[in-house]
C-alpha cells in the first residue's frame, strides 16, 4: 500500500492512439539517449517520450527533432503543475513524470523503463508482444539481466537472476552477500508494460498500481518466454566507487552485501579491496562466464545496441543537428553514426542463445 500523498494532474492533450508508447526521464550521457531511442525505434514504439530531468540537457536539443520522439524539459514550471517540489527526491519525481505521461497515451501500451534498460524479445518487437496480449491482460513484467564486462569474449553477454544454489557456484564466499539481489547488483524486479487507460492508475518503477495503492497484477516474463530486460547497470569502476556512500545511505545495499562494502570502505586504503570486488561483481573472465553458462544464467546476445543507431537514427540526428544550429560543431561531435535509411528489418535480426 502507497503512503504518498496523491499528486495533483495537469490539463493534459491526449496524442494520436498508438500501439506503443515508451517513457523515461533521464539524465545521461548523449550516447545512452541516442542508443536508447535507436532500440525502442526498433521495437516499433510510436512514441518515444523522453523527459529530461536537466532542462538544459544537451540531448534535448538533439532529439527535439526526430521523428516519433517528444523531449519534455523538467523545469521547476513542470514539477510544479505536478504538484511536486523540484527538489523531491528522485524516485518520487520520476514516477510523477512517468504517471503524467501515462495520462496522455490515447490506447496501446505503456513501457516505464530506465534510460540504461534495453527490453529485448526473441524473434519479435515489443510492438508486436503487446499486440498478442489477451485483452484480459492489464499489464506485463520483463524480468532483468545485467550486462557484464567479459574482457577476453566478444560481444554481449549477460548474467540472469540466480538461485541460491547457482550463486553458490558462480560468487563462492561471496554469495551470502549476492543472495538479496539473485545474483544481480542491480533491481530485480525487472520493468512492466501497462495497457493505456487503465482508471486511477500510477506508475512506480517496477509497476503499475492501482488507485488504492496495491500493484496491478499481470503475467511476467523471462527466460522461458523469450523475454529480457537488458540492463546495462556497469558505468566503470569509478562510477560505482562514486556512488557507494550514496547508495548506502539510501539502503542501495541491504544485508551482508552491505557489510562487506563497507568494510572496504573502512580500510585505511579502500581501492584495492574495492577494486576487487567490483571485479567479482562485474568483470567475468572465461572461465566464470563458463560457470554462468554450467548453472544456466547465462544470456549471449549477438546484436549490439550501438549497431542500430545509423539505420534508424543516422539521417534524423544530421537534420536535427543541422536544426539546432550545431552542424559541425559540438553537438555534431557528439554522436558519431554512419548516416542510413531510416529502416530496419526486424527478420533480419540475430537471435539470442541461452547456455
Amino acid at each position: 500500500m502507497s503512503t504518498d500523498t496523491p499528486l495533483s494532474r495537469p490539463a493534459l492533450r491526449l496524442l494520436p492512439r498508438s500501439r506503443l508508447t515508451v517513457g523515461t526521464i533521464l539524465r545521461e550521457p548523449v550516447e545512452t539517449v541516442v542508443r536508447f531511442v535507436a532500440w525502442y525505434l526498433a521495437q516499433e514504439a510510436d512514441r518515444i517520450v523522453l523527459c529530461f530531468d536537466d532542462p538544459a540537457d544537451p540531448a534535448a536539443d538533439l532529439m527535439s527533432g526526430v521523428s516519433r520522439v517528444e523531449v519534455i524539459r523538467c523545469t521547476t514550471e513542470f514539477w510544479q503543475r505536478l504538484g511536486l517540489d523540484p527538489a523531491a527526491r528522485f524516485t518520487k519525481r520520476q514516477n510523477a513524470a512517468m504517471s503524467h505521461v501515462y495520462d496522455t497515451v490515447c490506447g496501446g501500451w505503456f513501457l516505464n523503463v530506465d534510460s540504461d534498460e534495453l527490453l529485448h524479445l526473441d524473434g519479435r518487437t515489443l510492438a508486436e508482444e503487446v499486440q498478442a496480449q489477451p485483452k484480459d491482460v492489464p499489464t506485463f513484467r520483463v524480468e532483468p539481466v545485467e550486462h557484464l564486462q567479459t574482457p577476453d569474449s566478444p560481444g554481449h553477454h549477460f548474467r540472469c537472476l540466480m538461485k541460491p544454489w547457482m550463486q553458490r557456484r558462480v560468487y563462492g564466499d561471496l554469495a551470502p552477500a549476492m543472495k538479496v539481489r539473485a545474483g544481480l547488483m542491480g533491481h530485480v524486479h525487472g520493468k512492466s508494460c501497462t495497457r493505456a487507460g487503465l482508471p486511477g492508475v500510477t506508475l512506480r518503477q517496477h509497476w503499475a498500481q492501482g488507485a488504492g495503492g496495491d500493484p496491478i497484477e499481470g503475467p511476467v516474463l523471462g527466460r522461458a518466454e523469450g523475454a529480457h530486460l537488458l540492463h546495462f547497470v556497469d558505468q566503470g569502476f569509478e562510477t560505482w566507487r562514486a556512488k557507494l556512500p550514496w547508495r548506502l545511505s539510501s539502503r542501495g545495499f541491504r544485508g551482508p552485501i552491505r557489510e562487506v562494502i563497507s568494510a572496504a570502505l573502512d580500510l585505511p586504503d579502500p581501492v584495492p579491496e574495492l577494486r576487487r570486488l567490483y571485479d567479482l561483481f562485474f568483470v567475468f573472465d572465461r572461465d566464470r562466464l563458463d560457470l554462468l553458462g554450467e548453472v544456466r544464467a547465462r544470456l549471449d546476445l549477438d546484436v549490439t545496441p550501438d549497431d542500430l543507431i545509423g539505420p534508424q537514427l543516422g539521417s534524423e540526428l544530421l537534420f536535427s543537428t543541422l536544426r539546432a544550429g550545431a552542424g559541425g560543431t559540438e553537438e555534431a561531435d557528439l554522436v558519431d553514426v554512419e548516416l542510413a535509411p531510416l529502416s530496419f528489418d526486424f527478420a533480419d535480426r540475430p537471435q539470442r542463445r541461452l547456455v
